[in-house]
């Protein structure tokens, strides 16, 4: 088993925050008890877009990538979401594991969103993986067909979220 990857040591191999910085952080949640990333914040005007893409590469690290093809497609877990939503959201729900929880498989890119409409969404203790968005999206086209929505358009809306 791999060691854990914190926050604050995926912040400074960023070079969002230095040593020192996580370890002053580090001191300040043993009395305050709050998250790493809230006080990394409060004490270092560290951008909530930079928590949540450490975030993300803990999450990533921590879980892998999931291949599409080497998974079973469950009809009952693909009918909890929509069309919409699965594009909007770049998730796919795949199948139900053994104790009843959904395995769903969802973009790197937009992991954080997703993870907050799925927990928001469906009722299942729901656990997600990163898929790698081209086979995402090759899977999307297959079990979510939307004929408008081109390779040009996804090009087009990354641009303008990334703006």
């Amino acid at each position: 088993m791999s060691q854990p990857v914190y926050i604050g040591q995926i912040l400074v191999e960023q070079g969002v925050l230095s040593e020192q910085q996580v370890f002053e952080i580090l001191q300040a949640q043993k009395k305050e008890q709050l998250p790493f990333g809230v006080l990394a914040e409060r004490m270092f005007d560290v951008l909530p877009g930079s928590i949540e893409q450490a975030w993300i590469e803990q999450y990533h690290r921590f879980t892998g990538t999931i291949d599409l093809a080497q998974q079973r497609f469950d009809e009952g877990a693909l009918h909890l979401i929509n069309r919409r939503q699965a594009w909007q959201f770049e998730v796919m729900p795949l199948h139900f594991e053994s104790g009843g929880e959904l395995l769903v498989a969802a973009s790197r890119r937009r992991l954080a969103r997703s993870v907050t409409f799925l927990v928001h969404k469906l009722e299942p203790v729901v656990y997600v993986r990163v898929a790698e968005s081209e086979q995402l999206r090759e899977f999307l086209r297959k079990y979510y067909p939307m004929p408008e929505v081109s390779d040009e358009l996804i090009e087009r809306a990354r641009h303008l979220a990334e703006s």
